[in-house]
């Protein structure tokens, strides 16, 4: 079998507001942290563990992430790793990347006045 798979699959919740900027073309691109968190046992122990990713958005995307997606937010995204790396000192230092094909915002969608729809009837 030839065939090959090189899929991500992540939920999480973004950990700084996006980085957007354009390419010298005037591709946009964002750039974000997600975090993950795992649950396991080590030594009887529970342990917990956020682990971080980098994601890269294109185009469009890109564009809505940027307007759309604030420190804290919760998204599901699908995508593959891509691998590169930069230098300093140097040194080269590696790089992985979730670049993202798809986004789905999981946080609830605000109102015309800014409530979260979900909540909207609830008194206050």
């Amino acid at each position: 079998m030839s065939r090959t798979v090189n899929r991500v699959i992540l939920v999480g919740n973004a950990g700084s507001d996006p980085d957007v900027r354009e390419t010298a073309a005037g591709t946009p691109v964002a750039h974000l942290s997600l975090a993950t968190n795992r649950v396991f046992r080590k030594n009887g122990e529970t342990q917990r563990r956020t682990d971080w990713h980098r994601l890269t958005f294109w185009r469009r995307q890109a564009e809505t992430v940027g307007e759309f997606v604030h420190k804290g937010s919760r998204l599901y995204v699908e995508g593959h790793l891509e691998y590169g790396s930069f230098e300093r000192d140097g040194i080269a230092i590696p790089t992985v990347d979730v670049v993202v094909e798809d986004l789905v915002m999981l946080d609830p969608r605000p109102d015309a006045d800014g409530l979260d729809a979900e909540n909207a009837d609830l008194p206050t």
